[in-house]
């Protein structure tokens, strides 16, 4: 792998610089989302999973909810309740999630062919370079 030059300037630099600093904090924000997405879809499933197995069991069972280190006594079909809530809240804040991902990861690809096409504009060829240091060495 060969390494590239660029020609640039003060004001190219630092047109550089903003573009690498885009590219990172895109990058960031992306992974930052897909972590999010993935605790909130395993959160949803948990609750989705709870509330099928305890929609077999009658009403009148003893029921007891975790806080903390403590379990408190909770009415059954309040437990239910909850657990049906939790999972149409966390569906419809997975959906949102996901198409927030999808408009960052367009986002990132603009970036991306931005410092592409900035980097292409600015590449010094090789065979231009040696023809330059020949046509100085030659003078």
């Amino acid at each position: 792998m060969s390494l590239v030059s660029l020609d640039l300037d003060e004001v190219d630099k630092e047109n550089f610089t903003s573009l690498q600093q885009e590219i990172s904090k895109a990058q960031q924000e992306l992974g930052n989302l897909t972590t999010k997405l993935r605790a909130k879809n395993a959160e949803t499933k948990h609750a989705q999973l709870t509330f099928a197995e305890l929609s077999t069991v009658p009403d009148e069972a003893t029921a007891y909810t975790q806080v903390g280190k403590m379990f408190l006594m909770q009415p059954l079909p309040e437990l239910k309740a909850e657990l049906q809530a939790k999972h149409e809240q966390g569906t419809k804040e997975v959906a949102a999630m996901t198409e927030k991902k999808g408009h960052m990861e367009e986002a990132y690809k603009k970036v991306q062919e931005d410092f592409q096409e900035f980097v292409k504009a600015h590449v010094v060829e090789e065979g231009a370079e040696k023809k330059e240091k020949e046509a100085a060495a030659a003078e």
